[in-house]
């Protein structure tokens, strides 16, 4: 068998925490591909590894295994081996995984089933780029079992010209089954661990609020992008010599530095409130509060650091629609809350100041406020603290 073998992922959730949302019956699932996440591309890789290493003792070429587990209704995993060139073609695997159900069809409730390659249907498809299996694949052997109500099917495959699976071949992958599909399941669910975390820190990353979990040391578990930019600025916060996000006033590191110890440490939730100063005399709100895990058993605390922003002025098209203002009205709105007077809202309208006035009322009273600090305030509590695109990627910390 190749040394560069893949071991391709596939959902099935009935009901439910799918990733991917299709009506095919399993679902491709690539998280061994996320980049900056090296722990499930690692178990990933160690998992086709124990897989070559053991199979390649049989001249098993390839191999499919699919893992039905207790008491999960229709759900079921499906693990490819050795299927490079059907890997990232999402309609030859559902192919694959059609002709598998209907060999087991035919096989019925047998344990161990012999059979040749011609005879299967596989044929076609087990193929390189469209070519016919005759002589990449000969003959292969089929296993079902059950442990603690999880039911097992796998099939192996070997090459033309091998030999014929012996008894003592497939004692040996009755015994190693359990653990393949229990290596390969684990494997499977960090790798979607891992898509999952990736899509938070997406998702995080599209927040303009600076936001950052914190250890108890101040060092950081995750940062995004907005938190990054303003490390980077170096006038609010700043990363000390050990690694720790501090304050970059001194006389509030000590203070800010305690307060993220105590949010992340303590057993009751800690929320604080910071007024950090820069020697521009710019301040920004700092809030630390406690944050938890919700998974597991064991508990994982740590520390939520985020930084206020400025407030917005300059609210989206949709949201001003949202609230009922016309074209007209939200061009005027815009230009209102840049400019010192009436007056000059009016200049930079075009038009004049009795009909600015006349838009100030409607809009006024469109958004129930009376005065233009009101209206500004509003406006800036009501826009999404999100950046216009994509942020810039995560670091690794």
């Amino acid at each position: 068998m190749s040394s560069d073998a893949e071991l391709s992922t596939l959902y099935a959730d009935a009901g439910g925490d799918a990733f991917h949302s299709c009506d095919l019956p399993f679902e491709p699932d690539h998280g061994e591909t996320i980049s900056g996440l090296r722990h499930g591309v690692d178990a990933m890789a160690n998992t086709r590894k124990v897989w070559h290493d053991f199979l390649g003792q049989f001249d098993i070429s390839s191999a499919i295994l699919t893992v039905t587990l207790s008491g999960s209704g229709a759900q079921r995993h499906a693990y490819l081996l050795g299927f490079d060139h059907v890997r990232d073609d999402a309609d030859a695997t559902q192919r694959l995984l059609a002709m598998m159900d209907d060999l087991w069809s035919r096989i019925g409730e047998q344990p161990v089933h012999h059979f040749q390659i011609a005879g299967t249907g596989f044929g076609a498809e087990l193929g390189a780029h469209g070519d016919p299996a005759t002589g990449l694949y000969d003959c292969g052997v089929a296993l079902q079992m059950k442990r603690g109500g999880t039911c097992i099917h796998a099939l192996f495959f070997r090459q033309g010209g091998s030999a014929r699976f012996s008894d003592r071949d497939i004692a040996s992958l009755q015994m190693v089954a359990p653990l393949l599909a229990d290596s390969a399941t684990h494997a499977a669910q960090l790798a979607r661990q891992s898509q999952r975390s990736a899509m938070l820190e997406g998702m995080f990353d599209r927040v303009s609020l600076a936001m950052a979990l914190l250890s108890a040391d101040g060092r950081p578990l995750f940062i995004n992008s907005a938190a990054t930019a303003l490390l980077g600025q170096r006038k609010w916060l700043i990363r000390a010599a050990d690694g720790a996000i501090v304050a970059a006033n001194p006389q509030q590191a000590k203070e800010l530095r305690e307060s993220i110890r105590r949010a992340a440490t303590a057993s009751q939730p800690v929320e604080d409130v910071f007024r950090l100063d820069c020697s521009n005399g710019d301040w920004r709100l700092a809030y630390v509060v406690s944050a938890k895990s919700r998974s597991g058993d064991v508990t994982a605390r740590c520390a939520m650091l985020i930084l206020m922003g400025p407030g917005k002025v300059d609210a989206p098209t949709s949201l001003l629609e949202a609230l009922g203002l016309l074209p007209s009205e939200q061009r005027f709105l815009g230009q209102f809350l840049k400019s010192s007077s009436l007056g000059n809202a009016a200049e930079g309208c075009g038009l004049s100041e009795e009909t600015a006035r006349t838009y100030l009322k409607r809009v006024r009273a469109k958004l129930g406020v009376h005065r233009q600090m009101e209206l500004a305030g509003l406006i800036s509590g009501l826009v999404l603290p999100l950046h216009a695109g994509d942020g810039p990627a995560l670091r690794d910390f």
